[in-house]
Order: structure tokens, then sequence, then C-alpha cells
């Protein structure tokens, strides 16, 4: 084994990263079957964890995409499915409504449901993986900022905010929004920006048709907008739009949501959720760390085989997280 020691700059479960939050999208749905592939390796891995945390980590309910039905991506999504033997079904609009009574399409529109997915507790699976990381003799150090980095032929020094220095055999770095300034000598092409999502208010009357059972993960093909079910966790619906939001300093604060952020929300809800009202109960803003092709870093520093680089999830890594922490520890400890 090996002793393993984990900075963290603020407090466990801030909210002033990426992936904090009740919930986060797990899918099989991908234009590039690579990500499928990575999917059905990564899900594995979350299954153990919520075994041996012992509690509810994983809400499969499906994911279904919507769009026009000559809809580029959309189609490519059913024929990278096609290819990695994943089954998925095509529903129309009539279907749709029966199925799921709480979404809507228009005629000349067609939804792909795709059972193996649905939403991950995100902050219950940090806290889980501290919490066993822990129970198996790891030490992790909060509000404890890592400022600089002094990579070495076996290994690397960590020097903290307040001058502190200690040397470690093996390093992974997994700073997110952060990792640019703490790396400023790679010029890493890393975009920071604010992202933002808000919970809705459902007629009373309707609340049922927006439980799990009868309501999938859903995600607009091309526009990209996409919510969740309501299970009762945290009022409301929660809707987002994954796009490139403005460029945002991870160490400045954030806008606060405004009536612009609200607004396309709104317009996406009343065209697939005419049963979700307008007014939000609540809404909060994430970052994302984007990379110009929306991959992944995991890779170790040019030259320093002992350093390792997990980051840029582009809006899309969490649920990759847990399959690339486990590659890079193998690689680190090989």
């Amino acid at each position: 084994g090996h002793e393993a020691v984990g900075y963290e700059q603020f407090v466990r479960g801030h909210t002033r990263g990426s992936s904090h939050g009740e919930r986060r999208i797990y899918r099989l749905t991908y234009a590039d079957p690579h990500y499928t592939r990575l999917m059905r390796e990564a899900f594995p891995l979350w299954q153990a964890l919520q075994a041996e945390a012992g509690e509810e980590l994983i809400a499969p309910c499906g994911v279904l995409w919507l769009g026009d039905a000559n809809d580029p991506e959309l189609n490519a999504i059913a024929h990278a499915l096609q290819s990695e033997g994943v089954p998925y079904e095509w529903l129309d609009s009539a279907s749709l409504s029966e199925r799921f009574p709480a979404l809507r399409i228009e005629a000349h529109e067609r939804a792909l449901f795709q059972r193996e997915g649905g939403f991950l507790r995100a902050g219950a699976c940090i806290e889980a993986n501290l919490r066993l990381a822990e129970a198996h003799g790891a030490v992790v150090y909060e509000q404890t900022r890592i400022t600089h980095i002094d990579p070495q032929p076996s290994g690397a020094w960590l020097e903290t905010e307040s001058g502190e220095r200690e040397r470690y055999d093996r390093v992974l770095l997994t700073a997110g929004a952060w990792l640019p300034k703490l790396l400023p000598f790679l010029n890493l092409p890393l975009t920071v920006t604010r992202q933002t999502y808000a919970y809705f208010a459902v007629r009373p009357d309707a609340e049922p048709i927006f439980a799990p059972a009868q309501m999938p993960v859903w995600i607009e093909a091309t526009r990209h907008f996409y919510g969740f079910p309501c299970d009762g966790r945290q009022a409301g619906v929660k809707v987002a739009w994954h796009r490139l939001g403005e460029v945002q300093d991870p160490d400045a604060p954030a806008r606060p949501v405004d009536e612009a952020d609200l607004a396309p929300l709104r317009e996406c809800l009343a065209r697939r959720l005419p049963d979700v009202l307008p007014k939000a109960l609540s809404a909060a803003t994430c970052l994302y760390t984007n990379a110009p092709d929306e991959r992944f870093i995991l890779q170790p520093l040019p030259d320093e085989p002992r350093v390792w680089l997990v980051s840029a999830c582009s809006g899309h890594g969490f649920k990759f997280s847990i399959l690339n922490a486990w590659r890079a520890v193998q690689h680190l400890t090989a």
C-alpha cells in the first residue's frame, strides 16, 4: 500500500468548483463511441463505491435525447450506440407523451431513449470517497491551498499558501479550474467559464409524473439544454444549459444568477415541460474547465513521470472522474 495525503484549498463539500450539488448525469449516449466505452468501464467503479459506502449514490432513470428527426447529433448518437451494441428506443410524439407524460416534442421531432443512464448524487459521491479514503488511512487537509509545485526526478515538492513545504514521491494534480494557475509554465489550453443552473417549481397536481419512475434525465440534441426528474430531495426540477459560459477567474466571486441566465431556461421549459412553472425556486453557478475538444487531461508532466495531471472535465467529466482517478493511480504506482 501507499500513504496517501490530500489537499483541499476550501472545505470538503464546498461550492466553488465544478462537482458540488445534488446530481450529475451518467450516460452511454455519446456521438463519439469512445465515451460510451469509457462509461462502461467507469460504471462498475461507481457501483463498487456505492456498495462500500452503504448508501445510494446512483439514481438510475434512463436518459432521453430530444430533437429534430434529422438532427445530426441525435443520429450520430444512435449510430454510435448501434456500433457498440447498446440497445435504445426511438419514440415519436404520441409514444413519448404516453411513456413520459411530463415531456413534449413536436410532430417533426423524435426522442432517443436509453435505459442505462441516470444521475449520480455528486456531493454524496465526493463525501463517500473522502470518508472511505480516510477509513483506509488517508489524510485530508482542508483549507490548505497548494500554491507552488517543484517537480523533481524522484517526485515533487509542494508548497502551501502559508509557506510550508512537503516532498512526495508521487503527486496527482486534480486542481480543476485552478490548474492553469498552479502550472503556468505549461500554458495549458484550458478556459474556465461560469455556468448556471436553476430549480423550477412544478404544478402541484403534476408532481407525480416528474418522479424518476416516470421521467428520465433529458437532453436536447444540438441545443444542449438538459434536466432531471424530481425525487423530493431538493424542491423543484433542475434545468441547465450545456454551453460555454462567460470566462471566469476561479478566485473571483461569480456573478449572481440573473434574469439573463434564467430566460433561456424558461424558454426551454415552455417548449419541453409545460407543467413546470416559470418561477425559479433556487439558482446557482458552477465552473467548467474547458479543453478545446472537450476531452480530458490524463497525463504526466513533461519529463516527470511521478507527477500526473487529471483535469479538464469540460462540463461532462464527473461521470468519468472515478475511472480517470483509478487509471492515474495505476500509472503512478506501477
